[in-house]
């Protein structure tokens, strides 16, 4: 794909010391997506590594010119990372994806042939997790919580891959504040949702970030953002704005 051309879509990847997963990750999407036979765009967004992984992103950047790559000057999260992914994403698609291999990217094509007229996003859900059976458990308690306040009976909210419509990636960018849980802002904004099933693998290399202690709070997160989300949270919202105006995330480089 041409640097001018408008992709038809993005795959946005959050990246956190994920420096050995990132070259396979590459060459096994691009090889999906090159089956696809539409223009497409990688972003990459660096949330603030402390491996090698920027400079493994420059090397991918220079080799393909499909891939874009953000930095972040300090660690702020993956869904500050998403977020600011999406925000620059040109795709009418946009596909979210784990940098650690364990959503295989060969699973895209499926997400993209659900994503039917009517259907604004679809979801993966991940089975046969080969997780700790702790970490299965509490994600278990998060999707719970998570249907229950947000309304939308899904399996897995917490999978990252996921494909959005472009007028649903529109609204949740459109949500004011600092982001918290991305599922929640599209379960709110989007007109239907829908899951499908999606192979799951083993973590090769590095760590989680979500552990057990991090997914339970998250449940109590999610459901603070969704009362900002309904009328009492319009006032909170605003006090929030005039107070605080803190920015999403601060970004230190953007190669493109």
């Amino acid at each position: 794909m041409s640097q001018s051309a408008r992709p038809a879509l993005s795959v946005v990847i959050p990246v956190f010391n994920e420096a050995q997963s990132l070259v396979p990750l590459h060459a096994r999407l691009t090889r999906t997506l090159a089956a696809l036979d539409r223009p497409y765009e990688i972003i990459f967004v660096d949330d603030a590594s402390r491996d090698d992984s920027v400079d493994i992103l420059r090397g991918l950047r220079v080799r393909d010119a499909a891939v874009r790559v953000i930095r972040f000057g300090r660690n702020y999260g993956q869904h500050a990372a998403l977020f600011a992914g999406m925000a620059r994403a040109r795709g009418d698609i946009v596909v979210t994806l784990d940098a650690d291999l364990q959503n295989p990217p060969e699973e895209i094509p499926r997400l993209l042939a659900a994503l039917v007229d009517g259907v604004d996003v679809v979801g993966g859900r991940r089975v046969r997790r080969r997780d700790a059976w702790i970490r299965r458990a509490a994600s278990w308690l998060v999707n719970r919580v998570t249907s229950a306040v947000v309304g939308v009976r899904l399996r897995d909210h917490g999978c990252m891959l996921r494909a959005y419509r472009r007028s649903a990636i529109d609204r949740i960018l459109g949500f004011p504040g600092a982001p918290r849980y991305i599922p929640v802002l599209a379960a709110r904004f989007a007109s239907s949702m829908t899951e499908i099933p999606v192979g799951h693998s083993a973590r090769e290399h590095g760590h989680s970030r979500y552990g057990p202690v991090r997914l339970l709070r998250l449940a109590f997160d999610l459901s603070v953002q969704v009362l900002a989300l309904g009328p009492l949270g319009a006032r909170a919202r605003r006090v929030y704005q005039e107070v605080g105006r803190a920015p999403r995330y601060v970004i230190a480089e953007v190669l493109e």
